[in-house]
């Protein structure tokens, strides 16, 4: 099957500043959607782009949309490097044309990068192809970029012209076609998501959000210059476009990112949670418990600042998609007001159907997931109430014990010193131990020694009680 005029144009975008990196130190030979433009013309026409030699990356910094090419390469007031040659397809050289052109779009980089088989050579009509000849134009799948931390993604249109009568229901079998031809790897083609009509002309759109490996293809088949014409006046708006839109959908993917991060540290909580020692209220901590439950004192709020942090990027990614498919809207707006009476109903539905999808997704979860917060909270107040209340009882438990070793010191000394007073009396009778013990009588007394003995103990044992009633009463 054959087509006419085939083009194959990509629209590519990488942040060019972050939170952690300053735009002004970045180096432009280091810019990874620079370089994969030089592999893509260097796979395909065999030259030495040197893309990142040509533009001036710091080039008005003011500026929301900036071309960059360096004001020496811009010829004509075009503000894109042409690039020209020669590809063998048939047992022929054929011409291939394209151009390279390097934007600024708000905090990132865009890259639109066009290779095509010419409508016309020296005035005169180019031959149809075959659909196999888009796999020249894709050589080692080129087109497919290599993904970095500033990557955000990229939509590959493939436009040609439909020649002579075609049966619409053949349409599909064409699209697919050519999207086998520019993806010859079946692992590689992305699958099938809708069709319509955009100017005019059959449009089919490949690539599933849900895929890990999403990528975003289109298909425009032109039935007349209706297409093609619209598309040449408003080129800049459709990039711009495919801008935001690339913005909304990488949110959503880092959202789904964030999502699973989430579950994993609300399963972090449930489990920290589950942990925690059954007590009533007439169950006893031990010292082991107790300082368990102190640890978790230190390791909840570290969780708690994770999961908070967590919560907080979905919402960020939330409010990422609004704002870009705001913007998305009002890019629509003045297409349509460039393109009078377009039927833009295929690109509209990615603002009224997709992005809002998005948004209801995220809002889900963190409707299910801030509970999370309100039960790391109610842990946090239980285990510091259960710790406050044992700490207390056992700050008592020490002060009662306290108070009981000073009150049987006091008695104690009391009655030692008692005791000490009665025994100097009784040293005055040590001389007198030797005397012979008698049987105790009224005209015999005591023996003078065991007598004073006698009265030293229970001179202890007196005033040893007396400081025992002492304590007792001040208690």
């Amino acid at each position: 099957m054959k087509i006419y005029a085939p083009n194959i144009h990509l629209f590519a975008f990488a942040l060019y500043k972050g939170a952690n990196v300053d735009p002004t130190s970045v180096q432009a030979d280091k810019i990874q959607l620079w370089q994969s433009a030089d592999n893509i013309v260097h796979t395909t026409l065999n030259q030495d782009l040197h893309l990142s030699q040509r533009i001036d990356i710091h080039k008005e910094p003011g500026s929301l949309r900036v071309d960059l090419l360096k004001d020496s390469e811009v010829k004509d007031g075009n503000s894109a490097v042409d690039v020209e040659g020669k590809i063998s397809f048939d047992t022929q050289q054929v011409v291939i044309k394209g151009l390279v052109s390097p934007l600024r779009l708000h905090d990132s980089y865009g890259l639109w990068l066009n290779l095509r088989r010419p409508e016309k050579e020296d005035d005169t009509r180019t031959e149809d192809v075959d659909i196999d000849f888009l796999s020249k134009l894709n050589k080692n799948n080129c087109f497919t970029l290599e993904k970095d931390k500033f990557f955000l993604g990229q939509t590959l249109l493939i436009t040609a012209w439909l020649t002579g009568a075609k049966d619409e229901k053949l349409l599909p079998e064409i699209a697919q076609e050519c999207l086998e031809a520019v993806f010859p790897n079946p692992s590689q083609c992305p699958p099938f998501s809708r069709q319509g009509e955009l100017f005019g002309s059959p449009i089919f759109e490949y690539g599933l959000f849900k895929l890990a490996n999403y990528q975003h293809v289109l298909i425009w088949l032109f039935r007349d210059s209706k297409a093609d014409e619209n598309f040449n006046l408003c080129y800049q708006e459709l990039l711009d476009l495919f801008f935001f839109r690339t913005k909304v959908v990488k949110a959503y993917q880092d959202s789904r990112i964030t999502y699973h991060a989430v579950a994993s540290a609300y399963k972090e909580i449930e489990n920290a949670i589950d942990k925690l020692p059954k007590k009533d209220e007439y169950d006893e901590v031990t010292t082991d418990e107790l300082k368990d439950l102190k640890n978790k004192l230190k390791e909840l709020p570290q969780l708690a600042l994770k999961y908070t942090r967590l919560l907080r990027n979905l919402e960020d990614y939330q409010n990422t998609i609004v704002i870009n498919e705001s913007n998305y809207s009002e890019k629509l707006q003045q297409i349509g007001g460039i393109i009078q009476n377009g039927d833009l109903l295929f690109l509209k539905s990615f603002s009224q159907e997709n992005s809002p999808f998005f948004q209801k997704q995220i809002q889900a979860d963190l409707g299910y997931f801030r509970h999370g917060s309100s039960l790391l909270e109610q842990a946090l107040a239980s285990i510091r109430g259960i710790v406050e209340i044992e700490q207390a009882e056992r700050d008592i438990q020490q002060a009662e014990r306290d108070r009981s070793l000073e009150n049987t010191i006091q008695i104690v000394g009391v009655g030692l010193g008692a005791g000490a007073i009665v025994s100097g009396v009784v040293t005055q009778h040590i001389d007198k131990i030797n005397q012979p013990l008698s049987a105790i009588s009224p005209n015999n007394p005591p023996h003078p020694f065991y007598a004073s003995l006698l009265l030293s103990i229970l001179a202890t044992l007196f005033f040893s009680a007396l400081a025992w009633l002492w304590t007792k009463c001040k208690n």
